[in-house]
């Protein structure tokens, strides 16, 4: 059979017999939504939950960061500010805070791919303070001792707008919802605090953090525990949109955080959790193209999806395009440092604790157990120095992989789970 994964911009054409495959995994037949549909539930669901006297309170508009441009934040915030301007809120009374977490600030001249050129003309866009100490308000601690400093603009604000997709993610179970606020719009030291809880104090990761755990995860607990410290005085609308396995949006919902939430994580579930009958000696994966695969960093969440399918020993091809390099000089150096001795950084977590530190962390326990060979636009030599294998031939690859696997092309997106 031949089969494309998206590297970038570009696609990779792989050529495999058909009696390799156990199967192509892309999720369940569930049809993407209108972009003009999207916009119709974001423009009523924001007039159905406004607070009352809207007009009159100051607004904070949340939006992911360059590194959820799958989101389409470019054509739905705009759908948001034209709403609130057509219920009589004032641009003044608006401000659009980028949740950037830990991630480096976004240059001006790219606002418009994040909000749109309307916005970017007419409303005030703001990075998130992250370790600008001038913009950090302290608004209390959490139950787990997280001392909460979020972003100033954003404490200032009467009503909340998070607008952002929800999908599996490997620390908090779930991207999204709550998150937007820590580590979206948090300070550096408080996103740090609250990502330690990953790790126990023995030095290895904390077995309920993982994908699509909430309960029991003490990480999205203090993630709840922080958003409801943050919202306690306000009032707050969640636009929640999810993707499919081929990464079109499919979902999407206005309402109350938590509940609007817990109901996007059910509906993702349904359509990108896929349940396999047994492990594969191999899977061909892609992180799904240039809207998810810019860095490294953030394209190892299709990693995290896949491994759980394949046979300890077996061979990853991962395809991600990383244009715009490995994304975290952290997470890079961490790599090149500790890649034969993840025991060690371990016990360094538990003393200093980093997220892009842990991701690496994490990236080592599947290099250490698989034989990952990652298609990048990155070098051989810097490839190698990270820990992953290299390849110059993808036929000779794929001639020489040994029993049946899975092809998963947005994996990203999809979350195999094998039934026992």
């Amino acid at each position: 059979m031949k089969i494309k994964l998206e590297k970038g911009i570009a696609c990779l054409d792989i050529d495999i017999h058909d009696d390799k495959v156990f199967d192509i995994i892309i999720g369940k037949d569930v049809p993407g939504t209108s972009h003009d549909q999207i916009k119709h539930i974001i423009s009523e669901g924001i007039k159905t939950h406004a607070p009352k006297g809207i007009i009159h309170k100051k607004i904070a508009v949340i939006i992911p960061d360059d590194t959820r441009l799958w989101a389409r934040g470019d054509i739905f915030v705009p759908q948001i500010i034209k709403t609130l301007l057509g219920l009589g809120v004032s641009t003044d009374n608006i401000k659009i805070i980028i949740a950037l977490g830990t991630h480096d600030d976004i240059d001006k001249d790219l606002f418009p791919q994040l909000a749109g050129f309307f916005c970017s003309q007419k409303v005030e866009i703001l990075n998130s303070a992250n370790k600008n100490q001038d913009r950090l308000v302290h608004i209390g601690e959490t139950h787990k001792k997280t001392q909460l400093y979020i972003t100033k603009e954003a404490v200032e604000a009467d009503h909340i707008i998070i607008f952002g997709g929800i999908l599996h993610h490997m620390a908090a179970g779930f991207g999204g919802g709550r998150k937007y606020i820590l580590p979206g719009i948090a300070g550096y030291d408080s996103i740090q605090q609250n990502h330690s809880l990953a790790m126990r104090k023995d030095g290895s990761a904390h077995p309920m953090v993982r994908q699509a755990k909430l309960r029991g995860n003490p990480i999205n607990e203090d993630l709840n525990d922080a958003a409801d410290l943050f919202l306690k005085n306000k009032t707050c609308t969640y636009i929640a949109i999810a993707a499919n396995g081929t990464g079109d949006i499919f979902h999407a919902d206005v309402g109350p955080l938590h509940k609007t939430f817990i109901n996007g994580c059910k509906k993702l579930d349904q359509a990108c959790c896929i349940h396999v009958p047994q492990k594969g000696d191999f899977a061909l994966i892609s992180a799904g193209g240039h809207r998810t695969d810019g860095q490294l960093y953030q394209s190892t969440k299709a990693l995290f999806n896949s491994v759980n399918i394949i046979k300890e020993g077996g061979d990853i091809l991962f395809v991600a395009g990383c244009s715009q390099g490995v994304g975290n000089e952290t997470f890079s150096s961490v790599l090149s440092t500790y890649k034969d001795e993840p025991e060690k950084l371990g016990r360094k977590l538990t003393e200093t604790f980093t997220m892009p530190a842990y991701v690496a962390f994490r990236v080592m326990d599947i290099l250490k157990r698989f034989d990952v060979t990652l298609i990048s636009d990155l070098s051989k030599r810097e490839t190698e120095s990270l820990g992953f294998k290299y390849t110059d031939s993808i036929e000779n690859y794929i001639e020489c992989l040994k029993g049946k696997g899975y092809i998963i092309p947005y994996a990203e997106n999809i979350l195999p789970i094998l039934d026992t």
